[in-house]
C-alpha cells in the first residue's frame, strides 16, 4: 500500500482495479459475441501499417528502389493502334512471339496472366503458342476454380493435369480451400506449360485485397498459386520436402535459400507484403514500347539484355480489360502485380505474420497493467498523461514489430481496451473528485476556432467579450475550385468526393498552418478569416502590426494553396483524372465577428460589406490565381510577401460596382513567388 497515491482510499482503490478489469473484459466480449466487429479497423491499421513502413528492399543492389529480377510486360492499346493487333483478344501469335523473345533473353520464368481455355478462331494460333509454350520451357500458366470446403474438393485437377500438383506432408488443424468446378488452359498448353498455378483472389472485407491462400487442396495433391509456383520452381524447391502445418506454416527446402517458411492463418491464407504502390517498385514495360526497340539491331540488343535472369509477368492492360482491385496503397490496382509482389516476397522471405496467442494476449494486458498502476501510484492526474504515453508507445511498437520482424500486433483490441480504461478511470475521477468540474469548455470546443478556445482557456473571463458579435478589422478570405459545379454533372459521385476530400484537406491544413480561422465549407468553397483571435485594447500601432501580420498571412496561405494545387492537379493526373484551377478572394476591412446564431445552434462567423467584397473578389479571380484589395496588397507588400511593381486593376464586382486599386497575382507570377508552375487543365 506504500505505494498508492495519497489521493486514493480503499474503495477508490477497488473501484479502480475494477475499471481495469472492465478495460480487458469489455472488448474481449464484445469481440466473442461479434468477432467480425472489429476486423475493418483492424485491417484499416494493417494498411496504414504498409503505407507508413520505410521502403521494401526489392532489388539485389540498395541503392535501387526496384526490382533487377521481376519485371512485368503490358499490353497496351498503343500498341494494339500502331501494330495493328486489333481489339483484344489478339491473334495468339503475338504471344508467341512474346515467348520466343523471353527464351532469347534468357528469362527466367514467364508468369502468364492470361487464360487461354477456348481454342482460337485460328488452330494455327494455338498451334505456334503451343510450340513456343515448349520451346521456352519456364512458362507458368493460370488455372481459375471455384473454390470450396476441403472436403468437397474435386478430382478435376489430378485427371486433367497431375504433373502440376505437389505434394505435402500435412500435419494439425485448420482449414485450406478446396478446388471446385475448375477452368484450365487448353490441354496441349497445359501439357507444354512449365507449371499451373491458380490466379483466385480473396479480398477482405471492403474489398481490399491483403491475403490470399497460396495454396487449394484437390484430389491428389496441391495447386499452387501462380506466383507460389514460380518460386517452387525458381528456388530449385526438393519436392518431397513440403511439409504443410495447418493453421501455421507451409515449409520447403530450397538448394538456392535453405528452408523457407511461410505463416499462413487457421484459413490458410498468408499476407501478401505489398512492396508499395503499383509499378513504384517493379519495372512495367509497355509491349508497344518494347516493339519500338525491336525495330533497330541495337535496340533489339539491348532490350535482350533487359529480360535476361528476370521473371515476367505477362498482362493485358488494353482498356477494357484486366482485373483490377484494391491494395493497402492503392484503390484501382491492376491485379497482375500482386504476382509480383507475392512472389518478391517469396524469393526474399520478406513474410508477415499474425501475432501468436502469446503476443495478443501481451498486447492486451500489459498496456492496461501500465496504465492501472499508475492510476494507483499517481493519482487521478497520472492518468490522461500515461494513457497518451501508452497509447504512443504501443502505436510506435506496432509500426516498429511490422516494419522490422513482419509481425502483425493487433492494433483496434488493445487500443479500444485503453481507450475503455481511459474512460473507466477518468469517469471514476470524475465520479470521486471531478464531480463538480464545469463542461463549458467541452461545449465550446465544438463551435468556435481553436485560437479562441486557447484563449479561454487562458483567461475564462474573456468568453462574453470574445463570443458577443463586435466590430474589427481583419483580413477575409475566399477560395473555390473553377467550374466544380459542371464537374459535378459527369463525374462519378465516389470521385467527386475523393476530389473534394483531397482539396479541402490540403487547404484547411494550409489555413491552419498560417493562423487562419476556418469559418466554413460552402461545397468546393472555403471561407475563413484572419487575425480574430488577437487580444484588444494595445493601441493603434499594436493594431495595425495585428492586421498588417494577418493579411500577411492570408496571401501566404494564398499563395501556399496555388502552389499545392499544382501537387494536387499532378497526384490527379497520375490517376487519370481531370485537373482543376482555384480562384482565391482576399479582402481587408472593418467586419463584424462573433456568434451569429442562436441558443440551438452557434456560429461564429463575420459579416458585414467587406466579406461580402472578399465573396466577390473570389469571384473575379482569374482561376489558378489571387486577387486582391488595396489595402490588402498594401499590407502584404509590407512585409515583402509580394512585389512592389503589381499593376492595379480596375474590376466590376457583381453587386458592389466597379471597383479600383484590385491588385491580381496570375498564375505566371506565382511560378516566381512559389517555384511552381502551374499544371494545364484537362
Amino acid at each position: 500500500m506504500l505505494l498508492l497515491h495519497r489521493d486514493w482510499k480503499a474503495a477508490h482503490v477497488a473501484m479502480l482495479l475494477a475499471c481495469g478489469a472492465v478495460a480487458v473484459a469489455l472488448p474481449l466480449l464484445l469481440t466473442l459475441a461479434w468477432p467480425a466487429s472489429l476486423e475493418p479497423l483492424e485491417l484499416w491499421t494493417v494498411d496504414l501499417r504498409f503505407r507508413l513502413r520505410p521502403p521494401l528492399p526489392v532489388s539485389r543492389d540498395p541503392s535501387q528502389d526496384r526490382s533487377d529480377v521481376l519485371v512485368a510486360i503490358d499490353y497496351d492499346d498503343r500498341a494494339a493502334r500502331q501494330y495493328g493487333f486489333g481489339r483484344w483478344p489478339w491473334d495468339r501469335r503475338i504471344h508467341a512471339q512474346v515467348f520466343d523473345f523471353l527464351t532469347q533473353a534468357r528469362a527466367r520464368a514467364v508468369m502468364v496472366d492470361l487464360l487461354f481455355d477456348h481454342p482460337a478462331p485460328n488452330p494455327v494460333e494455338d498451334k505456334a503458342l503451343v510450340e513456343a509454350t515448349r520451346r521456352a520451357g519456364m512458362v507458368i500458366y493460370p488455372a481459375v476454380f471455384i473454390p470450396v470446403r476441403e472436403q468437397e474438393s474435386t478430382e478435376a485437377f489430378r485427371r486433367a493435369a497431375p504433373q502440376h500438383l505437389f505434394q505435402a506432408e500435412v500435419h494439425g488443424t485448420g482449414e485450406i480451400p478446396g478446388v471446385g468446378n475448375l477452368t484450365l488452359p487448353l490441354p496441349p498448353l497445359t501439357e507444354a506449360a512449365a507449371g499451373l498455378g491458380h490466379i483466385l483472389r480473396t479480398p477482405d472485407r471492403g474489398g481490399v485485397l491483403r491475403r490470399i491462400p497460396l495454396i487449394y487442396a484437390t484430389k491428389g495433391g496441391f495447386v499452387p498459386a501462380l506466383a507460389l509456383s514460380a518460386a517452387l520452381r525458381g528456388l530449385h524447391v526438393d519436392p518431397t520436402s513440403v511439409h504443410i502445418e495447418r493453421g501455421h506454416s507451409i515449409r520447403f527446402k530450397s538448394r538456392e535459400a535453405g528452408e523457407v517458411v511461410i505463416p499462413i492463418d487457421a484459413h490458410g491464407r498468408a499476407w501478401i507484403n505489398y512492396a508499395g504502390p503499383w509499378g513504384a517498385r517493379f519495372l512495367h514495360y509497355p509491349y508497344s514500347w518494347i516493339l519500338d526497340q525491336m525495330q533497330s539491331a541495337a535496340g533489339k540488343t539491348k532490350l535482350l539484355n533487359r529480360f535476361k535472369d528476370k521473371s515476367v509477368v505477362l498482362s493485358n492492360l488494353t482498356t477494357g480489360s484486366g482485373d483490377r482491385v484494391a491494395t493497402p496503397f492503392d484503390y484501382d490496382f491492376p491485379t497482375s502485380e500482386a504476382h509480383l509482389h507475392l512472389l518478391n516476397m517469396l524469393l526474399t522471405q520478406q513474410f508477415l505474420r499474425d501475432a501468436t496467442p502469446g503476443e495478443a494476449s501481451l498486447c492486451l494486458g500489459i498496456p492496461i497493467l501500465i496504465l492501472t498502476a499508475a492510476a494507483l501510484a499517481g493519482g487521478p492526474a497520472m492518468i490522461a498523461p500515461t494513457f497518451a504515453i501508452v497509447l504512443g508507445v504501443y502505436l510506435l511498437a506496432l509500426q516498429g514489430g511490422f516494419n522490422r520482424w513482419g509481425i502483425l500486433l493487433p492494433a483496434a483490441l488493445p487500443i479500444l481496451a485503453l481507450m475503455v480504461g481511459l474512460v473507466s478511470f477518468l469517469t471514476a475521477r470524475l465520479f470521486l473528485i471531478d464531480r463538480e468540474r464545469t463542461r463549458f469548455q467541452t461545449a465550446l470546443g465544438a463551435c468556435l476556432p481553436p485560437q479562441t478556445i486557447q484563449l479561454i482557456k487562458e483567461s475564462p473571463g474573456r468568453i462574453p467579450n470574445l463570443l458577443a458579435g463586435h466590430s474589427r478589422e481583419l483580413t477575409v478570405f475566399f477560395a473555390d475550385i473553377q467550374g466544380f459545379s459542371a464537374f459535378c454533372k459527369r463525374a462519378d459521385p465516389l470521385l467527386i468526393q475523393r476530389v473534394l476530400r483531397d482539396f479541402l484537406t490540403a487547404m484547411t491544413i494550409i489555413l491552419r498552418k498560417h493562423g487562419g480561422t476556418l469559418n466554413k465549407y460552402m461545397g468546393d468553397g472555403i471561407m475563413a478569416f484572419f487575425g480574430d483571435a488577437e487580444p484588444e485594447g494595445e493601441g493603434e500601432e499594436a493594431e495595425e502590426e495585428r492586421v498588417e501580420g494577418h493579411a500577411a498571412n492570408a496571401v501566404r496561405a494564398g499563395l501556399e494553396m496555388q502552389k499545392k494545387m499544382t501537387e494536387l492537379n499532378l497526384h490527379w493526373l497520375s490517376k487519370g483524372q481531370e485537373t482543376h484551377l482555384v480562384r482565391i478572394g482576399i479582402n481587408t476591412g472593418v467586419v463584424t465577428v462573433g456568434n451569429s446564431g442562436t441558443e440551438y445552434l452557434w456560429d461564429y462567423t463575420v459579416i458585414g460589406p467587406e466579406v461580402n467584397k472578399a465573396q466577390r473578389l473570389e469571384s473575379a479571380a482569374q482561376p489558378g490565381g489571387l486577387l486582391l484589395a488595396r489595402r490588402t496588397y498594401a499590407l502584404a507588400r509590407k512585409q515583402g510577401v509580394l512585389p512592389d511593381n503589381l499593376p492595379a486593376k480596375v474590376i466590376t464586382l457583381k453587386g458592389i460596382g466597379q471597383e479600383a486599386d484590385l491588385y491580381a497575382v496570375p498564375p505566371e507570377i506565382l511560378e516566381q513567388l512559389t517555384g511552381s508552375p502551374p499544371v494545364p487543365t484537362t
